[in-house]
């Protein structure tokens, strides 16, 4: 089974439910990857329709459809801080010498 696999059986069994989340140093330990593979590893799982979800508290195999939503949530704002951060960048590279601070706001909802 590929690390990818077992990180999911694993999480399913043992970390179903945002109660039981368990902390991605943790899951690199285990899984001898690092905190940027970890994340390579479960974005692709999500991307095939696995209900992986995480927060503050770790990442969790989701339980329930709130669980599914409020991480939906969480990945759209920061999505949304990127985008600011991008834009801003933008203006920064038009208008780099006249001190103007801009901000733009995008909310997705």
């Amino acid at each position: 089974m590929d690390k990818q696999s077992a990180i999911c059986e694993y999480l399913k069994k043992h970390h179903t439910g945002k109660a039981k989340a368990v902390y991605s140093r943790e899951l690199q330990q285990l899984f001898c990857i690092d905190g940027r593979n970890l994340r390579r590893k479960i974005s692709n799982l999500r991307k095939e329709g696995v209900p992986i979800c995480s927060d503050a508290t770790g990442y969790y195999y989701a339980d329930n459809q709130k669980e599914i939503n409020d991480t939906v949530c969480r990945m759209n704002e920061l999505v949304t801080t990127i985008s600011n951060a991008r834009t801003g960048l933008l203006f920064a590279s038009v208008l780099p010498d006249r001190g103007v601070t801009v901000e733009v706001t995008i909310k997705l909802d």
